[in-house]
């Protein structure tokens, strides 16, 4: 991210693990790395990684013989992973404090890149697709997965958690460094297209909340995102009616949370 920019969820002392979303994607994402050619041996930049449990997967995936490099632009973030790494005695990943946007700043070129639910949180993410491009080798994979929030929707139908219809502008209008879009990942084969890569795949996936204890994951991210929408004129008791709608929508065993959606692509330097 550039000076201008923050991310929208607050990071505490202790980090940020966001569990709903590794309990919702991961077996999809997992399945959709496999699928795109992840094999041992190769050199594999793991962009945003959070807590990390994607990072150790990777690693794993691509044995001793390979390596991981994971960057996140928040240190605190970067701990928490480098922790789990060591818990797991994974030796075979390095770590740096970095945005998206420096990565030529590593002087390295990759096999594959992996960035998730990272580019709806930038302000210019099109640049970025072209730098992941710039910074794989040839035949290189990219495989990209980013929200489309506007999906998200609830039945029976709740105010605390309800989708929209998003203003989709031409892609000549589309202009980087101006704000984050939630909905990127509407338009991420379009862009990684433009940027020079072979699409060879894409997918649309949508988890399904049903049980309580998928649903209870919500507040995390009520939580971390209060900040942020206070900031954005949201009410103290505007947002503590949206917390208690939540944990209502949580212990009602009849109502069905579609969570938000997401676009995966396999992506190729060619």
């Amino acid at each position: 991210m550039s000076k201008n920019e923050k991310y929208e969820l607050e990071i505490g002392e202790e980090g940020l693990d966001y569990d709903i979303l590794d309990v919702s994607f991961n077996p999809s994402t997992q399945a959709f790395i496999v699928e795109a050619g992840l094999k041992p041996g190769m050199k594999v930049l793991d962009v945003g990684c959070g807590a990390g449990v994607m990072t150790s997967w990777l690693a794993n995936q691509v044995g001793p013989q390979g390596s991981v490099t994971a960057i996140d632009n928040s240190e605190v973030q970067l701990n928490v992973t480098r922790k789990r790494l060591q818990k797991e005695n994974i030796s075979n990943v390095k770590t740096f404090v970095l945005s998206a946007y420096d990565i030529s700043q590593l002087k390295e070129q990759f096999d594959f890149i992996y960035c998730r639910f990272v580019l709806h949180h930038l302000h210019s993410p099109r640049n970025t697709i072209k730098i992941f491009y710039a910074n794989l080798k040839q035949n290189g994979i990219y495989v990209g997965e980013e929200g489309i929030i506007s999906a998200a929707f609830a039945y029976p139908a709740s105010f605390a958690w309800n989708g929209y219809m998003p203003d989709l502008k031409k892609p000549e209008l589309e202009k980087d460094g101006e704000n984050r879009d939630g909905d990127f990942g509407m338009k991420l084969l379009y862009y990684a297209k433009q940027a020079g890569f072979e699409i060879e795949n894409c997918k649309i996936v949508q988890p399904v909340l049903w049980k309580k204890e998928q649903k209870k994951g919500l507040l995390d991210g009520l939580m971390a995102f209060k900040k942020t929408d206070l900031e954005h004129g949201t009410t103290e008791e505007e947002w503590q009616k949206k917390y208690d709608e939540t944990v209502r929508l949580i212990n009602d065993d009849s109502q069905m949370i579609a969570f938000y959606g997401s676009c995966q692509i396999r992506a190729v330097k060619k």
